[in-house]
């Protein structure tokens, strides 16, 4: 088989160097009669297929090709080729120009004569009727379907000269850069859409060079989806149709004024350079060979204006672009330790990622928590737009009437090019109950602030004076207490030892009790449950150290607690890592910590000190036996 290919290959090519030879004695042969003659490849196409139209002239040396008008076609060529043919010992010699057409629209369209000059006269060729008709899906792509088809043509006769080759690669393949603006104020949005430009066959491209985009803060966008099956769009540039493939967005947001110079990028292609045969010139010979292409865009320069001066709000903090504002408290009326959360949303489009957290002074009563803060951003378009949300949690300690802060916002609008101001009027909070401890408060409060004495009850001295205090209902049921206690003891005596009883039972069971609250608090950790697993270990020291400690939950705080281990000499240390325990549930509730560490990191650490103090106390226990 291989033996008879190499034969067929040879016989092929001795009767194309014959017909060489006798291109040489042309002049001297007859000819055949002259004929121009055009002919489409379909008399009927829908209107997303593409056709060809071929020009021919026979036996005669053309000095000009003149092609008629084709209104209603997007055209590519031509594709020149000659032929040369031999009948009955007599040669002839044609030639021919190739287009590619891609109707706009539907109809029946008539596209008139070319014209051939011919030993200085005029030859005319038939007119060709097309009939374009409504677009139809196109079958799985085929090699005869090539979307490159049009292009493909033009590539015959290229030069194999590695200059020339560049020349030629450049000239059908580059990289431009657009820009949405090229002037703007400072913190404004610019996008820039970079583009491939193609007329031939490449095989890979890859960025070899990215700008820096020094002076500005950038976003890349997600670009859609591309299927392989969809051919490029079709554009033109410098009076040339050219493939465009769009590969990558980004929008920039300059930080600083003045003409700033965005770098080109670099890229490295593989492109199909259709190569001529060096000895045959006909189009059978010729072959696609890889060629390594390196380019860059073109370079960009912006001028950043700085944002004016007048008018311009004390509240401005750099916001630029076109936002909404919408600020609200969950609710207008709550109960001392109950959360309330006020919620603060900014939308719209432009530098939302540079809106920061408002600074709010709360009154003195609320403890008030970092804000958690949720983006919500869309980047797959070409504006950055969205939105940013900062929610406050706001636990009161004690009852009354309150004035929560008024709150401004000002951005500077690139469509008005002036200041807008937005404001959260005062708003007036009441909160029923006084300061006191509850098992539901300590669920809820975080570690005390420094210039705040510690414990709720800290809290609560506060608030109450000295001289309040003095010839109060509450002054007067304490300076008859010690009488009140001598009768009391007289009538209870009888009940000491069934107390002391009952008292032995409450520690008894605090140890089951805070194994079941841990155990509890081991599935929650497991199933990531944050704030129910907090809750739980919470409650499990808590009520370890109410019965261990024989403390009623109504005067729960960490001060009296810490003041009861060391009566009972438990180390400092001890004491330390319990109360950094309960500060870290506190502050976990209302706060973004590392979920899975900070939460194994606790249930570990409160197991230690539920198994430290048990310790402690059976060997207190011990020594007074």
């Amino acid at each position: 088989m291989k033996g008879q290919t190499t034969y067929h290959t040879y016989c092929r090519r001795m009767a194309l160097i014959v017909i060489f030879s006798l291109c040489m004695l042309w002049p001297a042969v007859s000819a055949f009669a002259q004929k121009f003659s055009a002919i489409a490849s379909a008399k009927e196409v829908p209107q997303n297929y593409t056709f060809e139209i071929t020009y021919s002239l026979e036996n005669g040396d053309l000095q000009k090709f003149i092609p008629p008008k084709m209104d209603g076609f997007d055209v590519y060529g031509p594709a020149q080729s000659t032929n040369v043919s031999i009948i009955n010992g007599r040669m002839s010699k044609s030639v021919s120009y190739t287009y590619t057409l891609q109707p706009k629209k539907q109809g029946e369209f008539t596209i008139p004569p070319a014209t051939a000059i011919v030993n200085n006269k005029e030859m005319k060729s038939n007119p060709v009727v097309v009939k374009v008709l409504a677009p139809q899906k196109k079958p799985q792509q085929s090699a005869a379907q090539d979307p490159f088809d049009a292009f493909r043509q033009q590539q015959r006769s290229q030069p194999n000269s590695e200059e020339e080759i560049e020349r030629y690669a450049q000239k059908n393949m580059f990289v431009r850069v657009a820009p949405s603006k090229t002037s703007l104020y400072e913190g404004d949005q610019l996008t820039l859409t970079y583009k491939l430009y193609f007329r031939v066959q490449f095989q890979s491209l890859q960025a070899t060079k990215t700008p820096s985009y020094n002076g500005f803060l950038s976003e890349e966008f997600k670009l859609p989806e591309r299927h392989p099956e969809d051919e490029p769009p079709i554009e033109e540039y410098n009076g040339k149709k050219y493939y465009v493939q769009e590969f990558k967005r980004v929008a920039l947001f300059p930080n600083k004024t003045g003409k700033i110079q965005i770098e080109p990028i670099e890229l490295n292609g593989v492109i199909l350079v259709e190569v001529m045969d060096p000895f045959f010139n006909n189009p059978f010979f010729n072959t696609l060979e890889p060629y390594e292409y390196k380019f860059k865009s073109n370079a960009v320069e912006i001028e950043v204006k700085p944002l004016p001066e007048k008018n311009k709000p004390a509240a401005f903090s750099g916001a630029v672009g076109k936002f909404a504002f919408e600020a609200q408290y969950d609710k207008e009326k709550g109960k001392v330790g109950e959360p309330l959360t006020l919620t603060v949303k900014y939308t719209g489009t432009g530098n939302l990622k540079l809106i920061t957290a408002p600074k709010l002074t709360f009154p003195e009563v609320f403890e008030a928590y970092e804000p958690k803060v949720k983006d919500d951003y869309a980047n797959n378009g070409s504006v950055v737009s969205g939105a940013k949300t900062f929610t406050y949690t706001l636990i009161p300690q004690d009852g009354g009437v309150f004035k929560m802060p008024a709150y401004e916002f000002a951005y500077f609008d690139t469509e008005k090019k002036d200041y807008v101001k937005f404001t959260l009027p005062e708003k007036t909070i009441t909160v029923e109950g006084k300061a006191k401890l509850s098992e539901n408060v300590v669920a809820f409060f975080k570690r005390e602030k420094e210039d705040r004495p510690k414990g709720i009850y800290g809290i609560r001295k506060q608030y109450v004076s000295h001289k309040d205090f003095a010839g109060s209902p509450m002054f007067w049921v304490l300076s008859g207490l010690p009488l009140t206690l001598l009768l009391l003891g007289f009538v209870f005596r009888k009940r000491d030892y069934s107390d002391a009883d009952m008292l032995a039972m409450r520690r008894g069971k605090a140890n089951k009790v805070a194994l079941k609250r841990m155990a509890a608090a081991k599935k929650l950790l497991q199933q990531q449950q944050k704030e129910p697993f907090y809750n739980e270990v919470i409650r499990a020291l808590w009520e370890y150290l109410s019965d261990k400690l024989l403390i009623p939950q109504s005067e729960l705080s960490k001060e009296n607690i810490a003041d009861k281990l060391r009566m009972k000499a438990v180390a400092e240390d001890k004491i330390a890592a319990l109360t950094d325990t309960l500060d870290t549930c506190e502050e976990a509730l209302f706060s973004p910590l590392d979920k899975e560490k900070a939460m194994l990191s606790t249930y570990e650490r409160a197991i230690d000190c539920i198994i430290g103090f048990e310790e402690h106390l059976k060997n207190e226990k011990r020594g007074h036996a």
